[in-house]
């Protein structure tokens, strides 16, 4: 199997193919090399997954990726980056809150 291949079955959702690629290569995996899971595939993986997150609206050949997949595959991204010590780069699009109490 490719990595090509592979980390198409891994996310399962669909994206052109030039996204994986792009996610592929930006970690130094060559998209048509024999597949092999480590560190690198696995931040390809969250990558991936980050340009499925950040996409508008999705909706293709009966796939929806609605709000609440969205948040778990964003939980997924973020675990993965987490392991690695890796920044998550959609990270400053987290909302937060900030509780001011004023007298």
């Amino acid at each position: 199997m490719t990595n090509l291949e592979a980390i198409k079955a891994k996310l399962n959702y669909p994206l052109s193919e030039n996204a994986f690629i792009l996610a592929l290569e930006d970690r130094g995996i060559y998209s048509a090399g024999v597949y092999v899971s480590g560190e690198s595939f696995d931040l390809a993986y969250a990558d991936a997954i980050t340009t499925l997150v950040t996409a508008p609206n999705i909706q293709e050949g009966g796939f929806t990726v609605s709000l609440a997949d969205k948040t778990s595959l964003l939980n997924l991204a973020d675990k993965i980056y987490t392991k690695y010590g890796v920044a998550n780069p959609i990270s400053s699009l987290k909302k937060t809150a900030t509780f001011v109490q004023r007298f």
